[in-house]
């Protein structure tokens, strides 16, 4: 797989993730759901414009550049603004909003690290393998991100990794 192949394939998986979180973020009622859900489609935007510029740099010849890609997901400081919440929301409402749309797009941050497993395998190049590489620990850390959000939103007892409940007693 040549590069520009590899970069092109990531940007169609960003795409088509942040435009999910877009329409989730859309039809969701204003509070946090929607701020998740928006967080997450700018998060992708920021991966879109990024791939877009690799792939131009590509394009014309240039060296990909160091894989300086940031994320804004996971961050303690996210970790602890959502125990707050968690410990002074009430129960229902809002929680139970968008659980398709979180499963959905859990399967799509899988899927986008499966992917970018893939390409990390398959280039060659060691700039194109390191900029891989960090999109796929970004992606991971989406995965898990949603997965915590999915988790609380059907009430399994745990956010963010943290036990919100136990049946022990």
């Amino acid at each position: 797989m040549t590069i520009e192949d590899a970069l092109a394939s990531a940007l169609e998986f960003e795409i088509r993730v942040r435009e999910h979180y877009e329409r989730a973020a859309a039809r969701a009622p204003e509070g946090a759901a929607s701020d998740f859900f928006r967080l997450m489609a700018e998060e992708e935007q920021g991966h879109v414009a990024y791939l877009e510029d690799r792939l131009a740099r590509c394009r014309a010849g240039q060296a990909l550049g160091p894989a300086d890609l940031t994320t804004a997901v996971p961050r303690a400081e996210w970790l602890a603004e959502g125990l707050c919440r968690l410990e002074s929301a009430e129960r229902g409402g809002e929680r139970a909003y968008g659980v398709e749309h979180l499963e959905k797009a859990l399967r799509l941050e899988q899927e986008a690290s499966d992917h970018y497993r893939r390409l990390v395998a398959a280039v060659e190049d060691p700039e194109a393998r390191a900029l891989f590489r960090r999109f796929l620990e970004i992606e991971d850390g989406h995965t898990a991100v949603v997965q915590a959000q999915l988790d609380y939103a059907t009430g399994t007892g745990h956010f963010f990794g943290v036990r919100e409940f136990t049946m022990d007693g």
